[in-house]
């Protein structure tokens, strides 16, 4: 008769080796595969801004080169609406103007499927359902979604009045908290406009005085929703990630309200 083999089992440091490389592996890989749903949860964002994007050029070419006007027209709105009296009436909103070009839909019927092109993955809130009393203007306020329109284009605008459509912003990821459907630069939104309320549009600001990136102004933009950055669509149709003093940073085309000041 042969003897029965003895088998040898793992040792408990064997068995802890083992649990040590697969925690240290789990601790590599799990970042990763965080940052990887994340970065395709921006991409789809970023993909209906470009869609957003590609509609409204082809709003623009079919309306004489003008864009989307959601309220009274206005060659300087910086001056024009300096105090938000030009914000009735009120025309409906752009998004709801482009649909045609996007699909059968309504931009603010939330059980639309088209409605999605107006979500972004990374928006817990993209409606404003939990604002409630934050929200002064009402609760939701209709049509909200995730993103906001930049208000120089709602008076109005046509293409030959912005100077350079690929460095100017048409379109921002709203803030969960900010309750409006667009952003004013020139009332304190965006920038710390003190300075500047009653100037000629176009002049050169007094040093200090103005055109200066409002910390506390900053909550409209969901500005760091994306790695540090957000997604931005601009008046030529593009669409980018951007970090948010980038767009904020004056130029010498665009010396006030750096890419949101579209002329």
């Amino acid at each position: 008769m042969h003897p029965i083999p003895h088998r040898r089992g793992f040792t408990l440091i064997e068995l802890l080796v083992v649990i040590a490389i697969i925690s240290i592996l789990a601790a590599i890989l799990f970042p990763v595969f965080a940052q990887a749903r994340e970065k395709a949860r921006s991409i789809s964002c970023l993909s209906n801004q470009k869609q957003i994007g590609l509609s409204l050029v082809q709003y623009v070419q079919d309306y004489d080169e003008t864009y989307p006007q959601e309220h009274p027209g206005a060659t300087n709105p910086v001056v024009d609406d300096d105090n938000g009296q030009l914000e009735s009436p009120d025309y409906g909103s752009p998004f709801e103007k482009i649909m045609p070009y996007v699909s059968r839909g309504n931009s603010t019927d939330t059980a639309s499927l088209t409605q999605q092109l107006f979500i972004c993955p990374d928006d817990s809130d993209p409606h404003g359902l939990t604002l409630g009393a934050a929200c002064t203007d009402a609760a939701p306020k209709p049509g909200l979604t995730s993103y906001v329109i930049n208000a120089y284009f709602l008076f109005g605008a046509t293409l030959a009045q912005v100077q350079q459509p690929a460095s100017t912003i048409y379109l921002v990821e709203r803030n969960s908290q900010f309750c409006d459907v667009h952003i004013h630069p020139w009332l304190g939104e965006i920038y710390d406009v003190s300075g500047y309320a009653g100037q000629v549009h176009g002049a050169t600001p007094a040093p200090g005085a103005a055109c200066v990136a409002n910390p506390d102004s900053q909550f409209a933009v969901a500005s760091e929703r994306h790695q540090q950055g957000a997604n931005y669509g601009f008046a030529d149709g593009h669409a980018k990630w951007e970090k948010y003093n980038a767009t904020i940073a004056p130029t010498n085309e665009q010396p006030c309200f750096g890419q949101y000041q579209a002329f």
